[in-house]
């Protein structure tokens, strides 16, 4: 997995560190023992780490039916639901966190994404969102190509991305990362 996510995430200053392997992610996230956290899109093996430091962690799985589950495969200690960002399937304030990684972009209603989260999020809880940048001349390409194929796919800026949770109560910053990727870490107020 060539995630991005970097050392220190602490909302409240500016991010600088970065690393191609989540275990350093793993290694410096803040959390508490049952601390539940929600993770959702490319997370490799992250649930099942998490699962071993003692936090309570629920997948949230996009793909059709007749496919085979790689997050259960990956993650066979964690609980699996089939669920779109849209249209969470959890209780109001359940998540201390919620990390989405290379999903986001994905989602048909960013705007009803973002509320989603917002309600399924504790008061003081994170979010920690990290995909492509659309500032890249790649990724450009590839938002194109989905739009000529027809696909539900947007890719946001960074700043749009933000200045989106701002207005539902988050308090965060954005790190561009060679501007290929971006990482939006956020508390909810």
């Amino acid at each position: 997995m060539k995630s991005v996510l970097y050392h220190d995430y602490d909302p409240s200053i500016s991010l600088t560190d970065n690393s191609d392997d989540i275990t350093c992610f793993l290694d410096t996230i803040k959390y508490n023992v049952g601390n539940h956290i929600l993770l959702v899109g490319k997370i490799g093996d992250l649930g099942k780490r998490l699962r071993r430091l003692g936090v309570y962690v629920t997948i949230l799985e996009n793909s059709p039916y007749e496919d085979v589950c790689y997050s259960l495969i990956h993650n066979g200690n964690c609980n699996v639901i089939k669920g779109t960002l849209e249209l969470l399937p959890f209780e109001d304030r359940h998540f201390d966190k919620v990390i989405i990684l290379d999903h986001f972009n994905n989602t048909g209603n960013f705007k009803q994404a973002s509320k989603e989260i917002n309600r399924v999020l504790k008061i003081d809880g994170e979010l920690i969102l990290e995909d492509l940048n659309l500032k890249n001349i790649k990724v450009k390409l590839k938002n194109l190509k989905h739009k000529l194929c027809g696909e539900n796919i947007k890719y946001h800026y960074p700043n749009d991305v933000a200045k989106l949770f701002s207005t539902l109560d988050f308090e965060g910053n954005v790190k561009e990362v060679e501007n290929e990727r971006y990482i939006y870490i956020g508390k909810r107020k």
